[in-house]
């Protein structure tokens, strides 16, 4: 078993990566703002590799190895996933959707199955932001419209947007390693004609203008990219901004303002916040 300590706001993100080719993943609290990840190997994997493979992802967010206490720990009960994947609900987002964490036939009360790939357990939907950011998406979404996911991750956010109606659906993660998990996960859901995936950030969009944008990432994106967000959009097009603290809130709706932006709505789910912001004329 791999563990590391990340902080909340990447939690998902650096999950989607790790899980990646892993038995699963578990995501437990440890701290204010912290969570740990502890990532559960089979036997024909070289633990000596995945410590390595998860110091390069930490390092590439910006996450020094010791100070996230990397570390390769013995696993006494092997059969600990098959417990915990039988023991996996079905977890409610947004209003009307339920992400399948397993292949097993489960009730999810009504609601429209979002299904992740079998053995890749992370990125479930259950993070507050996630679930604020869906809220988001299903509120601005018409039929016919085109949407931006940045910060991608396991692609539920591209799916949500693609069910509620969206024509185009463009998804970007920097992290090589998420964007393909994403693209396992959006053709698991038949979302590939609508969903397409790429490498990087917003520069990807390459000149493209969408009538929303949903980005559940860390704080400092926002206000060091406002005005490319605002670029990306159309007149009166629409921002879901998540990702980060109720405290960073302020900070973020000023760089947007001053992108030309209006914040018309404001949503929390506990320390974490969500901004509903509109591209104002050009």
């Amino acid at each position: 078993m791999l563990n590391v300590r990340v902080p909340d706001a990447l939690d998902d993100e650096i999950a989607a990566v790790l899980g990646s080719g892993s038995l699963g993943v578990e995501v437990a609290a440890s701290g204010p703002g912290m969570t740990e990840l502890r990532v559960y190997l089979g036997p024909e994997h070289d633990a000596g590799v995945w410590r390595e493979r998860a110091a390069q992802v930490l390092s590439a967010h910006g996450l020094p190895a010791e100070a996230s206490e990397l570390a390769i720990e013995p696993v006494p009960d092997g059969r600990w996933v098959e417990r915990w994947q039988a023991s996996l609900s079905p977890i409610p987002l947004g209003s009307r959707f339920a992400v399948l964490a397993t292949e097993a036939a489960l009730d999810h009360g009504g609601r429209e199955p979002i299904r992740l790939i079998p053995g890749m357990a992370f990125g479930t939907g259950e993070h507050e932001t996630t679930r604020l950011s869906a809220a988001g998406v299903e509120q601005q979404v018409t039929p016919g419209s085109r949407w931006l996911d940045l910060g991608t991750g396991t692609g539920l956010l591209a799916i949500v947007a693609a069910r509620c109606g969206a024509s185009r659906v463009l998804a970007v993660d920097s992290d090589p390693e998420a964007a393909a998990v994403a693209s396992e996960v959006l053709a698991a859901n038949a979302a590939g004609d609508v969903v397409e995936v790429r490498i990087g950030s917003i520069a990807e969009r390459r000149g493209e203008t969408f009538h929303g944008i949903v980005a559940n990432i860390q704080s400092s994106f926002f206000i060091a990219n406002a005005a490319s967000l605002a670029g990306a959009l159309v007149n009166g097009g629409v921002l879901v901004a998540s990702g980060f603290l109720v405290d960073d809130g302020e900070e973020i709706a000023s760089a947007l303002g001053a992108a030309g932006f209006e914040i018309e709505a404001r949503t929390s789910e506990g320390p974490w916040a969500c901004l509903l912001a509109r591209r104002g004329e050009r």
